[in-house]
């Protein structure tokens, strides 16, 4: 029998191997795409591979099971957004600052994704696991805002209910849908500050933070 060339040999095996190459996160995207696009239900392995432009199989290679891969969306949703929100109030110099961190990560999808905030609310509606992860992560998140009042002479129970009322506040304008322009948004901006803080923010840091988000517009 005539024997096989290299490049013979090595064709062969770079086809025997090039599912697995896909990586884990390749996979974690693809879901994460369908997940917020049309829930839960329709993760389905299959179409997640053919979506890939790959079988089965190389899917294998990076999950157990299906369930496997949930799990692994709601480890990348908490790693994405609750550890947003408590990097943005952590180590802030001033009150000033560590409301403007805040809003900045609301203001980026990039650091905080409110459609995948949405897609795991919905989705624990018929999961009990899900639904716990999302009490932890709500009350992880309040209790990062309320240390950063707390930082600043905000006394318990006023320093947990304004960390409520702000948290609160976001969660129900993502659930409502509410689409306005952001220079509107941000024209709101005392205003909103002083809701949450009881306090007037500093002029020049509002007039930095609305040129930054805002340049030249009005």
């Amino acid at each position: 029998m005539k024997s096989s060339s290299l490049a013979e040999r090595t064709s062969r095996d770079d086809e025997a191997t090039a599912e697995p190459r896909l990586g884990r996160a390749d996979w974690i995207e693809a879901a994460l795409e369908v997940l917020v696009g049309e829930g839960v239900d329709a993760l389905r392995i299959t179409r997640l591979a053919d979506a890939l432009g790959v079988t089965r199989g190389s899917f294998y290679w990076h999950f157990k099971d299906r369930e496997d891969l949930l799990q692994a969306l709601v480890g990348h949703w908490q790693r994405k957004n609750t550890a947003a929100i408590a990097s943005a109030v952590e180590g802030a110099d001033t009150i000033d600052d560590g409301i403007l961190a805040l809003f900045d990560t609301w203001l980026d999808p990039e650091r905080f994704d409110p459609l995948l905030d949405s897609a795991l609310r919905d989705w624990a509606r018929r999961s009990d696991a899900v639904r716990e992860a999302i009490d932890d992560a709500d009350r992880a998140r309040v209790s990062a805002i309320a240390a950063l009042f707390g930082s600043f002479g905000y006394d318990n129970p006023e320093a947990f209910i304004r960390a409520r009322v702000i948290y609160f506040t976001q969660v129900g304008y993502y659930a409502l849908h509410i689409k306005e322009p952001l220079a509107e948004r941000i024209s709101y901006l005392e205003a909103y500050f002083k809701s949450f803080t009881g306090l007037e923010i500093d002029a020049e840091k509002a007039a930095a933070y609305r040129a930054r988000h805002l340049g030249g517009r009005s």
